[in-house]
């Protein structure tokens, strides 16, 4: 008879599957292509284009194209901007080139050089959709962290 009945071992939780990672000491000349969600924190040279979550962290950078269902930028993306779903430009982001998404979320200190696109989700195909230019003498400046 033991003193302390035994408990069952639990598994640690496993890490996320399909979370891709562009460590910040990493430099990539070509394209990512990922079904999953990716985070960047160095500097890429190349498209991007993911079924997931895109973060471009504070101090990363991307001179390319990115598409996504989701993207929380507090980097430097030059290229164009595309998500399905949201984008995200947090206090330390910058986008020199266009955005276009169902929702654009500009924190004080974002800036864009590009128009902004905003198209509804619901999918009509008649649906209006609405374009800002961000002009370089009226910059957006807006903020977050992606950090």
């Amino acid at each position: 008879m033991a003193l302390f009945p035994k408990r069952p071992v639990e598994a640690p939780d496993p890490l996320p599957v399909g979370y891709s990672v562009l460590d910040s000491q990493m430099s990539v000349d070509g394209d990512v292509d990922t079904q999953s969600s990716l985070r960047i924190d160095g500097k890429l040279r190349g498209n991007v284009r993911s079924g997931g979550v895109v973060v471009v962290a504070a101090g990363a950078s991307v001179v390319g194209n990115v598409t996504a269902q989701e993207l929380i930028i507090g980097g430097t993306i030059t290229g164009n901007v595309t998500a399905t779903q949201r984008v995200e430009l947090q206090a330390s982001g910058t986008v020199n080139g266009d955005i276009e998404a169902s929702a654009i979320m500009i924190l004080e200190g974002g800036t864009v050089e590009g128009h902004l696109i905003i198209h509804p989700t619901s999918g009509h195909a008649g649906a209006e959709r609405v374009l800002a230019t961000a002009a370089p003498q009226f910059r957006t400046a807006f903020g977050g962290d992606a950090g």
